[in-house]
């Protein structure tokens, strides 16, 4: 084809993408024209099928529709014109999250924390939460990691060394498009370092609005996943890379206020602990095992919340205390919060902060009672009356799928299909013969 036959196809200046969460957390999309989407909060047209996609894109057995599983249709899709923001470190990409609406809305991540959020304001609560994020760099591309077995595979940097000034200065011009990458798609970060464990680095994005705050990591995780391929390196955010290192995590910090005060906060109380937070805790951990799967939604999740490694083992809570499921920040009336441990760097964001505050507002409404807090490793201790978290992806699923209380806070609808979604992702997963099955069984048996 000669220049001047080539077609000239769309000004980039005038394209934009629109995304919408899947129950993996991942986002789902196309290219529009950006008038399209930042015009109003328009209702378009998108497939349906991303809802019942697993995260091969495999279809799943679920009852969202009553159509043949080979004959998905449209759903109506809200574009969010004041979420757009810039997603490429090069250039001026624009993205623009969007949630599924009308019949499908009590399925959509995003939908679902916002009517949990809805039951916070009917107590005159709103939710301030900020999320930290472990990822891995590893020096490899979609097909090396494809080709080479997973020892060979050469991370970012080797070895642990958290907090490390040293590699902090070494790897200075990544750092610094990281935080350009951050800043220009309006996600500051209120830190930005190197974690425990080869190539793994922790960014803190900065709190605000709960709602902004889950839409900030669900575009944080997807833009670091780009900018790395573009750099000829593969970021993850599984929970848990090998047994060797310690898991990554998703930590939540959160705090509710009641006409512009800290409703955690009462400075005649326990460490600051006012009666709601105590409440609030006293629900996270009362429902924190029958709400676990959000949490911890894949069959990785489970190989991260072992004792030693920076992860809860059971539903637990301490005052400045990193062992603990739930850990309370005592500070001055303005960052008086909570951090929710439970969480791993895998999680949807949504449904994971769906889980750690529908849980505290259950204890709200039901008075719950607050046990003692730990002092010292929590891993070492009977921690809960209701023993400690699902050992795995299986158990944690049927807790959610039996609750009334989940029920109650995400809609029936909800539990049902995402809890079909689990199961597949169990059965998909708990087959598989690895490597180290074969190494060592193969001989002595």
């Amino acid at each position: 084809m000669t220049t001047e036959s080539r077609p000239t196809g769309v000004n980039p200046a005038r394209a934009a993408m629109i995304g919408v969460s899947d129950f993996d957390g991942v986002l789902r999309g196309k290219h529009v024209l950006s008038e399209d989407a930042s015009n109003g909060d328009r209702v378009v047209k998108f497939s349906e099928a991303v809802l019942a996609w697993d995260c091969s894109d495999r279809v799943l057995p679920t009852s969202f529709t009553q159509k043949p599983l080979s004959a998905f249709g449209d759903a109506d899709l809200r574009i969010l014109s004041g979420t757009g923001r810039a997603v490429s470190y090069v250039g001026d990409l624009r993205l623009y999250l969007a949630e599924f609406t009308g019949a499908h809305e009590s399925l959509c991540p995003r939908g679902v924390l916002r009517k949990v959020l809805q039951r916070a304001a009917e107590h005159g609560l709103s939710c301030t939460a900020g999320f930290e994020f472990e990822f891995m760099l590893f020096k490899e591309n979609a097909d090396t990691i494809e080709e080479k077995p997973f020892a060979t595979w050469v991370p970012l940097t080797r070895g642990p060394f958290g907090y490390s000034i040293a590699r902090s200065v070494a790897h200075q011009e990544l750092f610094g498009e990281i935080l350009v990458l951050c800043e220009k798609a309006r996600i500051p970060l209120s830190g930005l370092h190197f974690e425990t464990g080869p190539g793994v680095i922790e960014a803190s994005l900065l709190h605000c609005d709960a709602l902004e705050a889950a839409d900030r990591a669900i575009i944080f995780k997807s833009m670091i996943k780009a900018w790395a391929q573009t750099r000829g390196m593969m970021a993850t955010f599984m929970a848990k890379v090998s047994e060797k290192w310690p898991g990554q995590s998703g930590h939540i910090h959160i705090s509710m206020s009641s006409d512009g005060h800290n409703a955690f906060y009462d400075r005649d109380r326990f460490r600051g602990i006012s009666k709601r937070m105590s409440q609030f805790i006293g629900g996270q951990l009362k429902y924190m095992n029958d709400f676990c799967v959000l949490a911890a939604p894949n069959f990785n999740s489970y190989k991260r919340l072992v004792p030693g490694c920076w992860a809860p083992t059971c539903p637990s809570w301490g005052v400045d205390n990193r062992s603990c499921a739930v850990r309370v920040i005592p500070a001055d009336p303005s960052a008086h919060r909570l951090e929710y441990r439970l969480a791993g760097a895998d999680i949807n964001p949504y449904l994971a902060l769906s889980c750690a505050i529908g849980s505290g507002i259950l204890g709200i409404e039901e008075n719950a009672a607050l046990p003692a807090s730990i002092v010292g490793d929590a891993s070492e201790k009977t921690c809960h009356p209701s023993g400690g978290l699902p050992q795995s992806l299986s158990e944690a699923t049927h807790r959610f799928a039996q609750s009334l209380a989940a029920i109650d806070v995400f809609g029936d609808r909800f539990v049902e299909a995402f809890s079909c979604s689990r199961r597949w992702e169990w059965e998909a997963v708990q087959h598989r013969v690895t490597d180290f099955e074969r190494q060592r069984y193969f001989e002595i048996t």
